[in-house]
């Protein structure tokens, strides 16, 4: 579902924070948030495991 960094092997993902504080990770579709004012949006590294996204760090 996540992209991989081919350098690193991290999975790649985006974090997201609605207008009304919830937060989520996403593997896809990025820039439909990216492109509402109203929403934050940080690329982040990590890894999957059966419960969720683990973010390990945020990119930039």
């Amino acid at each position: 579902m996540f992209r991989r960094d081919s350098e690193t092997g991290e999975e790649i993902a985006h974090h997201v924070t609605t207008p009304h504080g919830t937060t989520f990770v996403t593997g896809s579709f990025a820039h439909v948030y990216q492109d509402n004012p109203d929403y934050t949006v940080e690329e982040v590294r990590g890894h999957s495991r059966p419960d969720g996204f683990v973010i390990d760090r945020t990119v930039g």
